[in-house]
């Protein structure tokens, strides 16, 4: 076994501790976010705040991270409505399918989904989130702030008692309070632990530029 220099030792040594460091993050990371049965995430909205914190921020603290959480808190329906759409072949790896759904989300050009992955109501803006009562504003992380849309619960969750939910949330625009979007989920509860997962969203788009877009005119 070839011997090693003490400064490859050193750096094999800081470079296992920082890898360790950063899957103990991401461990802590997952269990902050969905899918989860924690009494937090009982709570639909929570649920969907979250995805959506997610998704503003995908490639943090992992590239694709957002991604993964949309796709892991997902139905076995849904989870194959994602792939489809990304045209991704049946026993595709998960981590292919992320990249894919970055590619399809992220990409420029007239693209009315890029709104919920940092690209702004129509123009590029690095984004986070911060709870405020009903609303969530989404706010740049860098040194200067600039909030483009708030998430709005008009009504109570729809619970069916059957294990399945709707709960609709309206994107407006942080500044003038035009409504940009309406998202409507269908919600479902894991078999194995109960936790709210995504069975199937309703989009209507708003905005002149993207009208009818993808969903329908009216619930």
């Amino acid at each position: 076994q070839q011997q090693l220099s003490v400064e490859d030792e050193l750096f094999l040594e800081r470079f296992k501790r920082r890898r360790n460091e950063a899957a103990l993050k991401l461990e802590s990371e997952k269990l902050q976010r969905p899918p989860s049965n924690s009494t937090y995430f009982q709570d639909p909205k929570n649920v969907i705040t979250a995805i959506l914190k997610g998704l503003l921020q995908p490639h943090a603290p992992l590239p694709y991270f957002g991604y993964e959480i949309l796709y892991q808190s997902s139905t076995e329906h849904w989870q194959d409505v994602l792939r489809k759409s990304v045209g991704a072949p049946i026993g595709t790896e998960t981590e292919l399918i992320y990249r894919a759904l970055s590619r399809t989300m992220e990409r420029g050009g007239h693209n009315q989904f890029g709104i919920l992955v940092g690209l702004g109501t129509d123009h590029n803006v690095v984004a986070t989130a911060s709870l405020s009562g009903r609303k969530l504003s989404i706010i740049e992380n860098d040194d200067g702030v600039q909030e483009y849309y708030t998430i709005e619960f008009p009504w109570d969750t729809l619970d069916y008692y059957d294990g399945t939910a709707w709960l609709e949330c309206r994107l407006r625009d942080k500044l003038s309070d035009e409504l940009l979007c309406v998202l409507g989920w269908s919600l479902e509860k894991s078999s194995s632990d109960s936790s709210w997962l995504i069975d199937g969203i309703d989009w209507q788009d708003f905005r002149e530029r993207y009208r009818p877009g993808i969903g329908r005119e009216e619930w």
